[in-house]
């Protein structure tokens, strides 16, 4: 079974890789929407994978620092993609969250991606 809970933020950013006078290559923001996949067994006796609402200990820190910040500002988020987004998200918590299955990132009405490590 795969469970999902979903966060929000909103944060600036620019992609600096773009050549001068693209659109994205200036400051802009977006709301964006993370969703945290785990895998796991059903428990008989709750009916369910995992309590959803232990995941906002691991998740608390991470949503501090992206929260109406400029991304490009925060270590390792330089080149704030949404594919650089996800995996730095993931590196943050593959280590904590043992049935962490993938991170999804999403920008409503532009896209986003997946990232299962």
């Amino acid at each position: 079974m795969i469970i999902y809970k979903k966060y929000y933020f909103d944060a600036a950013h620019y992609i600096p890789n773009f050549e001068d006078g693209h659109k994205n290559r200036r400051i802009h923001g977006h709301s964006y929407e993370l969703k945290i996949f785990l895998y796991g067994k059903v428990k008989k006796k709750s009916g369910w994978v995992m309590d959803l609402d232990g995941l906002d200990p691991y998740l608390e820190s991470i949503l501090k620092q992206l929260d109406h910040s400029l991304l490009n500002d925060i270590h390792g988020l330089e080149n704030p993609t949404c594919e650089n987004i996800a995996k730095w998200i993931w590196k943050m918590l593959k280590n904590k969250i043992k049935n962490l299955h993938s991170i999804e990132i999403y920008r409503p009405r532009v896209g986003g991606c997946v990232y299962s490590g």
